[in-house]
């Protein structure tokens, strides 16, 4: 709307009650002075003073009543919005989101009512997304906590009976050696896996986005991890394009979901499973497999970070951070990464014999 049209209708229906009202007072205060003056020229008389001045403050008292209307008007319709957006502002401004104001002006206060609503409305979900984002950092430093804790615990006791020279065997020395020096690789990867989480978060972050063969790079992922595949009897179907799939995307950061993707399938499935790797013409990524299904606990959990799909984060599960790196790196590409927990029942063309899937789709 225009800043001429701006508030039109209130205007429109101030000058109508108010030329209504003047109209009415006008013809009746006009018809009073022709009977005066037919009384005169009738009679051939002049009437005293005082009758006009009391058909003067009748003509006062007679504008206020024609103008009762319209008092009532700007009372209902403009005095009470104002009153009521006055009052849901003081709401919000004390943090009460969930404050509605209702009226029925029938003019552009009505917009104005739908407008803070809309308002309060984004605010209050915004707040929860902000309460969401808090619990998520909380539950993100007690499950980094507990992963830390357990390998810690281990160097320090391990650390421990070395330098006190409980163990004299030099066979075991070794050993604890050998474990300590395991579980500070372990400690050390998982806090590189939480860096790289916590900067991909970060708005500042921005992808190095290019013109990329998205097709070649999902299949140099498959040749890094076919060895693996191999080692675990994993039976592999691929279908990807011989054409170039081009797209706008951070080769390093896309790479990343792709290995993350394949990983989490050889992590937490047994062998001699069959895995699907199928890439569309239009990138349209499927990495589907014949394992088990997951619990519905992980599945309503699984983008989130140290969510593993196994019941404890041991050795073989990973950080838990995979998921929730692809997640984020896909959605900053301004895709999405969707989990199809029975394939079957999925209705997606081309999976059957496959449990579970994973889809990821590039714009």
């Amino acid at each position: 709307m225009g800043k001429k049209s701006k508030f039109r209708k209130i205007r429109f229906q101030i000058f109508l009650f108010m030329g209504a009202g003047l109209l009415v007072w006008s013809l009746i205060s006009n018809a009073g002075f022709e009977i005066l003056f037919n009384i005169e020229e009738k009679n051939n008389i002049e009437l005293p003073e005082k009758v006009y001045v009391i058909f003067n403050c009748v003509q006062v008292l007679l504008l206020v009543l024609v103008n009762i209307p319209f008092l009532r008007f700007l009372i209902r319709h403009l005095d009470k919005p104002v009153q009521k957006i006055i009052t849901g502002l003081k709401h919000v401004a004390d943090g009460n989101y969930s404050e509605k104001i209702e009226f029925n002006s029938k003019n552009e206060f009505d917009e104005i009512k739908d407008a803070f609503n809309l308002m309060a409305e984004k605010l209050e979900q915004a707040e929860q997304i902000k309460l969401q984002a808090e619990n998520e950092r909380i539950l993100l430093f007690a499950n980094m906590a507990h992963d830390l804790k357990t390998p810690i615990t281990s160097i320090i006791g391990f650390a421990k009976a070395l330098s006190d020279d409980i163990i004299t065997d030099e066979q075991k020395k070794a050993e604890y050696m050998h474990t300590i020096h395991a579980k500070a690789t372990k400690m050390n990867e998982l806090i590189d896996r939480l860096f790289e989480y916590v900067k991909l978060e970060s708005a500042e972050n921005l992808l190095h986005k290019e013109k990329t063969d998205i097709s070649e790079l999902l299949r140099n992922c498959i040749a890094d991890m076919y060895t693996e595949y191999e080692e675990n009897n994993i039976a592999l179907e691929i279908e990807i394009p011989e054409n170039a799939v081009i797209k706008e995307a951070d080769k390093v950061e896309l790479s990343r979901v792709y290995t993350n993707l394949l990983n989490n399938v050889l992590k937490h499935n047994p062998k001699g499973i069959k895995v699907l790797v199928r890439m569309e013409e239009n990138g349209r990524t499927t990495i589907a497999d014949s394992g088990e299904k997951m619990s519905e606990k992980v599945e309503k959990n699984m983008f989130m970070p140290f969510v593993s799909g196994d019941s404890s984060r041991t050795a073989k599960s990973g950080s838990g951070l995979g998921l929730a790196l692809a997640h984020i790196i896909v959605a900053k590409h301004g895709g999405t990464l969707r989990f199809v927990a029975d394939c079957a029942a999925s209705g997606e063309t081309g999976l059957d014999g496959y449990t579970k899937a994973f889809v990821v789709a590039l714009p």
